[in-house]
């Protein structure tokens, strides 16, 4: 008898993981069937039926198992979202950063105004502003690549994305230090310092170990896959280790691999169906903790930083419009498509909550709930973007 199960059944993790991408297989294949919908959609939408918001089948906690898949596609989006920045190609636009910078800035003051008229202390307020400027690097890029969307849009799109999540990623590793308030103004820049360009130069070092292994392994195409899968997985190990941001090391990796092989060492590579098993697990996950309840708990603050941070993004966009050279339709569809809201923000606000409970836990319910409904309506809006601008050709 002891041999029975026991009910109901704890899920492994290797059952899990399984289970996971089973479940986001049915889902993606649902929402594909339905003509506005994006496959990206389906996976969320399963991931939030079998979660607390729905039917609880999968807690947060189980899912604490499959951190690693979460941290490994996390590192993949990173590292292709810093290829995307070709210095040749930005140079030719000279919008394109102008644009950056300006919706980044106008998104973190709108929204850090929000929250300051809200009582919340000017700190937090900034952290919080600061996750906002990020666009969700994994919705725009899969659902480009599920729409084989190319053009103006579609890049500067990416171009963007890659921008306002670094801008926000910066920001953010800069003001964190301050919430320590015993903390010295000299321990608080040395912190910010190592964090910052420590994490720059070691990802300029793991680019170096990856020339040289490229030298030596040469340029066959199941090589350089494994090459650069291996790179972005011992980064985000050892990131961990030597307390440095995963997150600019790898967009560190993915600016050099783009910008500094001279000596076209690296291939381009199309991680393809082994990103789409990670970014399967990355939505499912996402719609796992999607928690609507901050709608009702803080309706007002919500729907104000969902306004002031399509109002910035837009106001950004269409400032140097004209010196990017992108038309009305351009423009507009640019904005749409930079709607939704990275996943990284839960993961930041984490940080938040360890450094101060009781401002972490209300500052975590809003944006949770603001990443919530952007992650609802935000691959819808990017799909739109790049069917209207007439660039997607499935």
């Amino acid at each position: 008898m002891y041999l029975l199960p026991k009910f109901p059944l704890h899920l492994n993790p290797i059952a899990l993981f399984g289970l996971t991408l089973l479940l986001g297989l049915i889902g993606g294949e649902a929402a594909k069937r339905v003509r506005f919908l994006p496959i990206i959609s389906g996976y969320i939408a399963v991931g939030f039926l079998v979660g607390p918001g729905g039917f609880n089948i999968v807690t947060p906690s189980l899912l604490a198992n499959t951190h690693i898949f979460v941290e490994i596609s996390l590192g993949l989006i990173l590292f292709d979202l810093g290829r995307h920045l070709d210095f040749a190609w930005l140079r030719q636009d000279h919008g394109i950063i102008p644009m950056a910078i300006f919706e980044s800035l106008f998104t973190f003051i709108l929204v850090f105004t929000i929250l300051y008229a809200f009582q919340f202390p000017w700190i937090y307020a900034a952290l919080a502003a600061s996750i906002s400027i990020a666009t969700s690097a994994a919705v725009v890029m899969m659902i480009a690549h599920d729409l084989d969307s190319k053009g103006p849009v579609t890049r500067r799109a990416l171009i963007l994305t890659s921008l306002n999540n670094l801008i926000g990623i910066l920001i953010f590793t800069f003001l964190l230090p301050l919430t320590q308030s015993n903390t010295s103004f000299s321990i608080m820049a040395e912190h910010t310092t190592y964090k910052l360009l420590g994490s720059v130069i070691f990802g300029a070092l793991i680019f170096i170990i990856t020339l040289g292994i490229a030298y030596f392994i040469g340029k066959r195409n199941n090589n350089q896959f494994v090459l650069f899968v291996g790179s972005i997985i011992f980064a985000i190990g050892l990131s961990g280790i030597l307390n440095l941001s995963s997150m600019i090391t790898l967009f560190t990796l993915g600016i050099c691999a783009r910008n500094f092989d001279w000596a076209h060492l690296l291939i381009e590579i199309d991680f393809g169906w082994i990103a789409r098993l990670f970014f399967i697990v990355l939505f499912v996950v996402t719609g796992v903790h999607l928690q609507l309840q901050g709608l009702w708990q803080a309706t007002w603050i919500v729907l104000a930083i969902l306004l002031a941070r399509t109002i910035a993004k837009s106001c950004g966009i269409w400032l140097f419009a004209s010196t990017s050279r992108l038309t009305h339709q351009q423009s507009w569809a640019l904005s749409m498509a930079l709607t939704p809201m990275a996943g990284l923000a839960i993961g930041m606000s984490n940080i938040i909550l360890d450094f101060n409970p009781n401002f972490g836990y209300q500052l975590m319910t809003i944006i949770t709930t603001v990443v919530a409904v952007l992650n609802i309506i935000g691959p819808i809006a990017t799909q739109v973007a790049f069917i209207k601008s007439n660039e997607a050709l499935q």
